[in-house]
């Protein structure tokens, strides 16, 4: 297992908001990362997506490093991501500067041929192997729900005013409601986590053709922040990419 991270401040915004981290073990296969997107007025977001991503690895503790259980680890990740939002939501109360922050985490456990992924939000992670290119996660958004319903259809809801309301948050409320996604990986696979800003800008197709077709990953994701920042670098810029 390899992987790489990067993030930037976009071409737009004062502030980056966005927030990744990784912990793994290249010999065991074994690993933890996370993509977080933080909402809020001033540095408020930038507070919630760090607070997030911190409280995270400290719940989770090293448990990413002991086989494989999924039973055992999907409750162990459930709790994770409520004391997470229990977290963000009393930093949001206690200090006035920080009311209404929140943010989306999106985030994976792998090991022993397996990954668990754990989504609040509209942030993504991505299956990719050599037959193509395919979101695990649902977009907790306004324009997911509207397309569901059949009101939008999926190049309607790319453009539309709305398209950035999310309907679930990390800290937002005193409650929240985790999706979980189980897959199984082997040589040659990628999960790719990413940020809003990366979607916006690069198409899927896009994604996985330079994913596939750079010669080395660090070489694709380059390409990728680079691609994402000519065509306008409207919001800050996530992505983690996992090779198996």
């Amino acid at each position: 297992m390899r992987a790489w991270g990067l993030t930037d401040i976009g071409m737009v915004r004062e502030v980056n908001q966005d927030t990744f981290r990784m912990e793994y073990d290249m010999e065991t296969g074994r690993g933890m990362f996370l993509v977080c997107d933080g909402m809020g007025g001033a540095a408020a977001g930038e507070v919630a997506s760090g607070l997030a991503a911190d409280a995270f690895l400290q719940s989770m503790d090293n448990c990413w490093k002991e086989r494989f259980d999924a039973v055992n680890l999907k409750k162990r990740l459930l709790e994770s991501y409520d004391q997470v939002n229990e977290v963000v939501f009393d930093a949001s109360r206690a200090n006035p500067d920080y009311a209404g922050m929140g943010t989306t985490m999106v985030a994976v456990v792998c090991g022993d041929g397996q990954a668990l992924v754990g989504n609040v939000g509209d942030s993504r992670a991505y299956f990719l192997d050599e037959t193509g290119m395919r979101q695990i996660t649902e977009d907790h958004s306004l324009v997911t729900e509207l397309m569901k319903r059949g009101d939008l259809t999926p190049y309607q809801a790319s453009r539309h005013p709305s398209r950035n309301v999310i309907t679930r948050a990390m800290g937002a409320d005193a409650t929240v409601q985790c999706d979980t996604f189980t897959e199984t990986v082997k040589q040659e696979n990628f999960i790719l986590l990413c940020s809003d800003g990366l979607i916006r800008e690069v198409t899927e197709p896009e994604i996985y053709y330079e994913i596939f077709q750079a010669d080395h990953p660090e070489t694709a994701c380059a390409r990728l922040m680079e691609m994402a920042k000519n065509r306008g670098g409207h919001d800050n810029i996530t992505m983690v990419l996992i090779g198996f």
